[in-house]
């Protein structure tokens, strides 16, 4: 089965060698290898360059530079078009993916057709050494029992750093077009509408923590709820795109939108939110 793992970098030079390193190291025998930097104006793309033009070993290198900077959904809605194969296996230009990764991913695939798969992961800090305690993820069981409406609500849906994406998920779709969110926030929900979603418990790649746009977006409120309202409107669109008949889902979505605006505009007028705990925003 060929698959393709992109490795996707901006500013990453202190990581990006180690990061490519593993990527050629990958043990499935057909695999496509796609290096692309989204104009970073450090040595970024040069080291990805070096080491693609040295390189001696199976798989096939794409090597791309975009012209201009896309930023992370411009440059995610590209990641197609540069691959050949169906299936896209994520890799940050931080974290660092194990060698049986894509066999693993590979594996998974035939036995259960799905449209994303997202696996377990080994939790580094920044210097790239394995925390003291990993985390016992028990989320990934929980989404997997919620209806489409209940999906819908959550916020957060799976480790984008870990995932593994079909071209279904633009191909029936289209680009994502809200620029706000990340891209894990909208796929596995399209996947969840196209079919299901596999979760792997084998610890596939190792994550940098508390480096990256997902960690400093965190520390803002108001961006915070602007990107949930962000991601309501996307998901919005997917369903009125693809299943414009389940009413349900959007009910579903429109009571978050409102939750959210409620909330935003507390933040920003200083008062405190009168609104109760809301069970979705983990």
């Amino acid at each position: 089965m060929r698959l393709s793992l992109v490795v996707m970098a901006y500013r990453q030079e202190a990581f990006i060698a180690d990061t490519v390193a593993a990527a050629f190291a990958q043990d499935h025998p057909d695999l496509e290898i796609v290096l692309t930097d989204d104009c970073s104006p450090d040595d970024t793309f040069r080291i990805m360059s070096d080491m693609a033009a040295a390189y001696t070993g199976p798989h096939r290198i794409v090597l791309n530079r975009n012209p201009q900077n896309l930023g992370l959904i411009g440059h995610v809605n590209r990641l197609f078009d540069l691959t050949t194969s169906d299936w896209l296996i994520y890799n940050a230009g931080d974290d660092i993916s194990e060698t049986r990764r894509a066999r693993v991913i590979a594996e998974a695939i035939a036995r259960d057709d799905p449209r994303y798969v997202y696996s377990n992961v080994t939790d580094m800090d920044a210097a790239g050494v394995a925390l003291d305690k990993q985390r016992n993820r028990t989320r990934p069981e929980a989404l997997q029992q919620k209806s489409l409406p209940d999906l819908a609500k959550a916020v957060s849906h799976a480790l984008g750093a870990s995932s593994a994406w079909h071209r279904d998920l633009f191909d029936h779709f289209g680009p994502i077009t809200e620029s706000e969110v990340f891209e894990d926030q909208v796929l596995m929900f399209r996947a969840r509408l196209l079919g299901s979603v596999t979760w792997l418990e084998d610890r596939l790649l190792r994550y940098r923590r508390s480096i990256g746009l997902s960690f400093q977006s965190k520390e803002d409120r108001v961006r915070k709820l602007r990107q949930d309202l962000a991601i309501m409107r996307q998901r919005r669109a997917d369903v009125l795109h693809f299943c414009p008949d389940r009413r349900d889902i959007l009910k579903a979505i429109a009571r978050k939108e409102e939750r959210r605006r409620r909330e935003l505009e507390a933040v920003l007028s200083g008062r405190q939110s009168d609104l109760p705990a809301d069970e979705d925003d983990a």
